[in-house]
């Protein structure tokens, strides 16, 4: 195996490139190794992400990062004995390797996003008039305005299932019919579509009063946001943290364009020129333990502000996965401007 390949980067590589070879390996980790390929450990994509939230930098050596005892299995194993490692230390992925060490591939166990009772739902909260996006949302519903040459819900529906989210609940309420008629029962999307049909408009948390209870882990995302987030790996990380719940979090930078006094009391102590400082901000998409809907009330607006505020004064564990893709919340013209662009190929990631 040669450091070109997406499984592997060499010791000394930058976070960044660890980045980058585990968003396009699409195995949620990477295997460092030394000058001759054998394996020095392994990174995770959930690594990088507890690093970013700790205000890391992309270009900091990814040295720090690096698990050098990860569980390893022969190249030759059969499935059972993987498959038995897998459960016995409660892992994603076992990197194989050859008799002299150097990683020849790696088992991942996906089994969470296959079939089965146990496969977890996908809910989208469609119901938004978008007022703020008149006059195109008089005759459409602000979730199927066209980003580029498709629907905005299109979009979504089909990140999804891409990401092996093939049973969706959408909820609906204005201009539901145009939704309805465009997706139907999902099949034409590779999916099993059902809907959540609000009477009354239910905010951001109430229409998942209206959801069978799931068997898993459920995935909420708000019908209005365009991103090339991870879904796959967002469900994953929230399995490895054992939360309740995981909010998606997208920074947002704040340059200062003034200089800055460090005061205590009325003496100055110092001056920062410009600073930026960097915040992570609710990106619209969850994963919700099927527990905690039951803290949801049935038939009355409750958001999903409210909602976090229960489970946090319960005392219960959420987590943050920092989305580092891109994403755009289309609330206003120029939101819907900028997601365009980037499904041009001519928008920068956030």
């Amino acid at each position: 195996m040669t450091q070109e390949n997406p499984l592997c980067i060499p010791q000394g590589a930058t976070v960044r490139q660890a980045m980058k070879a585990i968003d396009h390996n699409k195995q949620g980790i990477v295997l460092v190794v030394d000058g001759q390929g054998c394996l020095v450990g392994t990174i995770t994509d959930g690594d990088v992400r507890r690093f970013l939230l700790t205000s890391g930098g992309l270009d900091e050596p990814a040295d720090p990062l690096v698990w050098r005892n990860p569980v390893t299995a022969p190249q030759d194993a059969t499935h059972a004995e993987l498959l038995e490692l897998l459960a016995e230390h409660k892992l994603r992925n076992i990197p194989l390797l050859d008799q002299a060490g150097r990683p020849t591939g790696v088992f991942s166990l996906r089994d969470a996003l296959e079939g089965g009772d146990g496969a977890p739902v996908a809910a989208i909260l469609a119901g938004g008039e978008g007022k703020r996006l008149r006059p195109l949302t008089n005759d459409v519903p602000k979730p199927m305005l066209q980003v580029g040459d498709t629907p905005l819900l299109q979009r979504i529906v089909e990140n999804l299932v891409s990401a092996g989210f093939k049973r969706i609940h959408i909820s609906v309420n204005y201009k539901r019919e145009l939704i309805e008629k465009h997706f139907g029962d999902g099949a034409a999307f590779g999916a099993q579509i059902s809907y959540l049909r609000e009477e009354t408009k239910l905010d951001t948390a109430g229409p998942l009063a209206l959801l069978p209870p799931p068997a898993a882990p459920l995935l909420v995302i708000n019908g209005d946001v365009y991103t090339a987030a991870d879904l796959e790996r967002l469900y994953e990380f929230h399995l490895a943290q054992r939360c309740v719940m995981t909010v998606a979090a997208t920074e947002y930078r704040v340059k200062v364009p003034y200089g800055v006094l460090k005061l205590a009391g009325h003496l100055m102590l110092g001056m920062e020129e410009k600073p930026e400082q960097t915040f992570y901000c609710n990106g619209g998409i969850y994963v919700i333990n099927p527990e905690i809907l039951r803290l949801i009330p049935r038939g009355q607006p409750f958001g999903m502000n409210d909602l976090l505020e229960r489970v946090l004064s319960a005392g219960l564990p959420v987590a943050a996965f920092p989305i580092h893709e891109s994403w755009v919340d289309v609330g206003q013209m120029t939101d819907l401007e900028r997601a365009c662009r980037q499904a041009d190929g001519e928008g920068e990631g956030e």
